[in-house]
């Protein structure tokens, strides 16, 4: 069975903020899920 999960970095935002070394933050698609906002389970 295939269970689409809420991405636990991102909580389903699929974005996430990073910052850069000048100190300002910058948004940028969630590495985790690649940007979906869900993450991909198969249970048995």
């Amino acid at each position: 069975m295939v269970r689409k999960e809420t991405c636990p970095t991102c909580k389903g935002g699929r974005y996430v903020s990073i910052k850069t070394t000048a100190g300002t933050a910058v948004w940028k698609k969630c590495p985790d899920c690649g940007g979906q906002g869900y993450k991909v389970r198969l249970s048995r």
